[in-house]
């Protein structure tokens, strides 16, 4: 049986806390070698794009794919997944706000991984759709003694402030002040440089997919001491920042850190985020689980 499930049902169904703690178990069975994803593919012609993103997450017996087209008409998303202990049964979900709310619970997941300390002072880069989920997540887990958000279009970081009850930056000056920053934009040019970081930072990277696009320059990578991807080939081909790391000894992927912590040491972290199925098939699974259609009682 083939059960459709809409975008609303997916925003009544899918609460922030819940995808992060999932996204979370997820990782550990990737990292454990029970559940595996592969890179993005494409397939190109003219303006059209089809984009695929396979997953199995062993753990919830679950199997699928999110795949999209953008073009001139526009873009959608959907996550087709199915039981695999009953695989007649087929859930098709519909995926603007899934991605959304897993983009987010992700790098909030992967900062909580990565740095110890709750109370933060916290830069949001970006001020657009995907932005807001940023924020969100990063407030569902830490304490944010100092919020800014910057963006190039003044009007718009004043907006997202207003809206969010935080601080808008003029200028990327409060990235010395900062403990976690994350860029969340669709920038082809670098916005800021390693002279504007702290002694130590985190960064998250979450705005990019293609290797056009660049949010941080060069010296930003080569200066720090651990980054981290979700999956090293998917990064090598979209990734402008991680096809340039000189010292590539550097990169580890987030399911080998999440269950090996200890061997990865450093106080100047950044966290490529581009997103890879198995995420899409975990922020599924709580819907589904939420929505009382699984017909088994997984593990």
């Amino acid at each position: 049986m083939i059960t459709y499930i809409t975008e609303s049902e997916v925003k009544s169904n899918l609460k922030m806390g819940e995808c992060i703690e999932e996204l979370r178990k997820a990782f550990i069975s990737y990292g454990k070698g029970m559940s595996d994803t592969h890179s993005r593919d494409r397939i190109m012609k003219n303006n059209n794009i089809l984009n695929t993103m396979p997953g199995f997450y062993a753990d919830r017996h679950l199997a699928g794919l999110k795949t999209y087209y953008s073009g001139p008409s526009g873009i959608h998303f959907v996550v087709i997944i199915f039981n695999t202990e009953r695989p007649e049964d087929l859930y098709i979900l519909e995926a603007n706000a899934l991605g959304q709310i897993r983009t987010g619970a992700l790098t909030a997941m992967a900062t909580s991984e990565i740095i110890k300390e709750k109370n933060i002072n916290f830069t949001l880069i970006g001020s657009g759709f995907q932005a807001e989920s940023q924020f969100l997540a990063m407030k569902q887990i830490f304490n944010l003694k100092h919020a800014y958000v910057y963006s190039r279009n003044q009007s718009h970081s004043k907006a997202f402030a207003d809206k969010f009850g935080i601080e808008p930056s003029a200028s990327l000056d409060v990235l010395k002040e900062s403990d976690v920053i994350t860029t969340i934009t669709n920038s082809n040019s670098p916005i800021f440089n390693y002279n504007l970081l702290p002694d130590s930072y985190h960064i998250n990277l979450a705005g990019s997919n293609f290797p056009i696009r660049r949010e941080v320059a060069p010296d930003v990578l080569d200066n720090s001491d651990r980054i981290i991807v979700e999956n090293l080939e998917q990064a090598m081909k979209e990734s402008a920042e991680i096809m340039g790391v000189k010292d590539k000894n550097k990169i580890v992927e987030f399911k080998d850190y999440i269950v090996n912590k200890d061997k990865y040491k450093g106080n100047k972290t950044i966290f490529k985020s581009m997103g890879i199925g198995l995420e899409d098939i975990a922020a599924g699974y709580v819907v589904l689980k939420n929505m009382g259609l699984l017909t088994y009682s997984p593990s």
